[in-house]
């Protein structure tokens, strides 16, 4: 499957249904952008509320947003029996978050039975549509078995 497949509606139904369980997701006002196989994109508005002391917005803010954008990519390519948690990442504070929305984009490297390598990276969007790379994230996912509500 190509990041171009179209998703499986029963999966794109399962991924929004999980994002819209996490009120951390909700709390920070998270949109979902896209959903591809092996690929998830979701959005963040810039918020008073969501800045540090800086003005820029907060590196916890952007890590829970690429962090989610990971996991739900991983999640796209599981079959239906597995749900996703993070095992460990590492993120790059790269550039202020100064811009008014943000995207992470969340990409599988590497598909494992257990173990899920994905890329992540959030990109400052301003007003006029440019886009700049603000953090990057290389996380390892984990397969669980699927947990009730």
């Amino acid at each position: 499957m190509t990041a171009e497949s179209e998703l499986d509606p029963v999966i794109d139904q399962r991924v929004r249904a999980s994002i819209a369980r996490q009120t951390m997701l909700g709390t920070l006002g998270v949109s979902v952008l896209a959903l591809r196989p092996g690929r998830a994109e979701l959005g963040l508005e810039r918020r008073a509320d969501l800045c540090q002391q800086h003005g820029f917005v907060h590196a916890g803010a952007l890590t829970a947003l690429v962090d989610s954008a990971c996991g739900y990519a991983a999640l796209t390519l599981f079959p239906l029996d597995r749900d996703v948690l993070t095992v460990d990442f590492s993120v790059s504070l790269v550039a202020p978050a100064a811009q008014e929305r943000f995207v992470a984009v969340g990409s599988v490297l590497r598909s494992g039975r257990t173990l899920t390598t994905c890329r992540g990276e959030v990109l400052g969007v301003a007003a006029d549509g440019t886009r700049k790379v603000v953090a990057l994230m290389q996380a390892t996912m984990m397969a669980v078995s699927t947990m009730s509500d």
